[in-house]
């Protein structure tokens, strides 16, 4: 019932506010928005204390029998990110959407450090607040880098693991490689028209977002230029120095989804990386870019159904 209490307020707000409430309530119209799409997907915005830090999360029903599936963004994004994908499955599996370290509405430390290595830790220490056992993973870019190291480092907590054109593995250069040799990060929003630049750098197929939606998620970003330069920073040390070795340690089964048109990690480096994973499946889609989750939810989200389900047949 909540969810259609949400819409009809989101309606009055965009239709009977007009321009007045576009400049005027951006902020409660997105936070309307965000209430709305997880609710819609059967998901709980949490925190969980861990030491003295509110770490945000969202939380589907956890049903007797059923698996855990942990979602891990990418660079810069948050737990929103899997708010369609994580609707078409939430009632087979118990969903935990994290916000990373450094991430979405977690404290922001400078002199912390956010490495693949650091933010593993991150996710086992909530996991553990969470009385979370074993899990599938699935993680996106950033996350999916995350998501790999946690598997060849906990491989009795993993069950499997899907990454979506996961970082790591660089060796076919894509066109964001060719500009942070220029010196220029497209990840990394100054702006709110940079933003805008951002979301059609990463997404070939992008969805519709009202415009003052959008331009709060581009005031947001802009508040994270700092964080976001050290996390980056952290990050691409990570993977200069490559995590090809701890690939090999993977002894779960992965697939890897990677988008056809990814400017932010090459396509090409997707049988690379599925080579050093001893039991790895890929599926390449179409006309999509760096966020297959965003992009065609329902599509990428059937397709690690049935790669679960051939794994347990």
């Amino acid at each position: 019932m909540r969810k259609w209490v949400y819409a009809a307020a989101l309606l009055m707000i965009m239709t009977v506010g007009g321009q007045f409430a576009a400049e005027h309530y951006r902020y409660a119209l997105y936070d309307w928005a965000i209430e709305f799409e997880t609710s819609r997907a059967d998901l709980d915005r949490k925190v969980v204390d861990l030491d003295g830090d509110a770490i945000a999360y969202l939380e589907g029903p956890r049903r007797s029998g059923q698996q855990t599936m942990v979602m891990l963004h990418g660079f810069g994004a948050s737990k929103e990110n899997w708010l369609r994908f994580a609707g078409y499955l939430s009632d087979r599996y118990h969903v935990l959407a994290l916000d990373l370290s450094g991430h979405g509405e977690n404290p922001r430390y400078l002199e912390r450090s956010y490495s693949v290595d650091a933010q593993v830790a991150f996710v086992r220490r909530v996991l553990e607040a969470l009385k979370v056992e074993q899990a599938h993973f699935v993680g996106n870019s950033m996350g999916g880098a995350i998501s790999s190291l946690y598997a060849a480092t906990h491989p009795q907590k993993v069950l499997s693991v899907t990454l979506i054109s996961p970082a790591g593995i660089h060796e076919v250069p894509s066109l964001m490689d060719k500009r942070l040799a220029e010196g220029d990060n497209p990840l990394i929003a100054t702006s709110v028209s940079e933003f805008f630049e951002l979301l059609d750098f990463v997404m070939e197929d992008k969805p519709y977002i009202p415009g003052p939606i959008a331009r709060v998620e581009g005031e947001k970003a802009v508040s994270r230029v700092a964080i976001n330069r050290k996390i980056f920073s952290d990050l691409r040390a990570d993977m200069e120095k490559g995590l090809e070795q701890r690939l090999k340690e993977i002894s779960v089964p992965v697939f890897i989804i990677w988008g056809a048109q990814d400017r932010a990690i090459h396509v090409g480096n997707i049988e690379k990386y599925a080579a050093l994973i001893p039991d790895a499946e890929t599926l390449v889609m179409e006309e999509v870019g760096h966020l297959a989750m965003i992009e065609q939810p329902e599509a990428s989200a059937h397709a690690v159904l049935e790669f679960l389900a051939s794994r347990r047949s």
